[in-house]
């Protein structure tokens, strides 16, 4: 009884908040220019996401150094389900690339609009280079731009995915820096693993972890590296290196998948 009122306190709380920062996004951007937009975009998407935390009761951790906002920084992370949507943008104003089919969803397609965010088309090879350039003009903007290299998301258990290579390139023009993070999830004993994966369905998991009381978020923080000369694959290779070796750290787990 109580994880259902829980459940529903929640809901409530969450659709009035989504209900305020949708109406707060369209009253501040009207009359500005696209860039503009991009920006407003990027830092509502944070206060957003700082509500949901406390609504959620998460508790983040941040363990390292966080870059100046207004920097163009590529963050690169292992990805764990929707969940880090909320988590990831609470940290600094950031721009997402989620996948375009998302587009489509009822409510929260458009939801996921007001953020401005980079639609990726996987099935269209001649559309990389326009993502690509939105890419490279969000950090020319020194709009934070998050990608998820995975291409998937994972249960958070058993290591990293091989790196897909492509979002990389947007850091090779002007030699831009990446900072890359590992995101681990600590719930309850007894709770279910906040990771949204495979082929679990968006609404029955979503109606689970409302009932969770508490959910620990520790962002672990690597230092910042550039391109310096590397091309796209070796620096997508680096960078999965560093992130194995943060992985492996604060886990435990030595076994992943290559």
């Amino acid at each position: 009884m109580l994880t259902f009122f829980r459940k529903t306190y929640r809901i409530v709380r969450l659709i009035v908040w989504f209900l305020f920062m949708a109406m707060r996004a369209f009253f501040t951007r009207l009359g500005k220019s696209p860039e503009q937009i991009a920006r407003l975009a990027s830092l509502d998407t944070e206060r957003w996401a700082r509500g949901i935390l406390n609504i959620l009761n998460i508790q983040l951790t941040v363990h390292g150094e966080i870059p100046d906002s207004s920097r163009g920084v590529l963050i690169v992370s292992n990805h764990l389900g929707y969940l880090d949507i909320i988590v990831h943008a609470s940290l600094m104003g950031v721009r997402f690339a989620p996948k375009k089919e998302i587009r489509s969803w009822p409510f929260l397609g458009w939801y996921v609009g007001l953020s401005c965010p980079v639609w990726i088309d996987r099935k269209s090879p001649a559309k990389s280079k326009q993502t690509l350039a939105e890419f490279e003009k969000t950090l020319e903007l020194g709009i934070p731009l998050i990608v998820y290299p995975e291409g998937t998301s994972t249960d958070g258990l058993h290591g990293l995915r091989p790196f897909k290579s492509t979002p990389f390139a947007a850091a090779l023009n002007d030699n831009r820096p990446l900072m890359q993070i590992i995101t681990i999830y600590t719930v309850p004993e007894g709770a279910m693993n906040p990771a949204w994966f495979g082929d679990q369905e968006l609404l029955p998991h979503l109606w689970e972890l409302l009932g969770i009381r508490q959910i620990r978020a520790d962002i672990h923080v690597s230092p910042l590296i550039f391109p310096e000369g590397n091309d796209r694959k070796s620096l997508a290779e680096k960078t999965r290196g560093i992130m194995l070796a943060s992985y492996r750290e604060h886990t435990g787990i030595t076994e992943v998948p290559q």
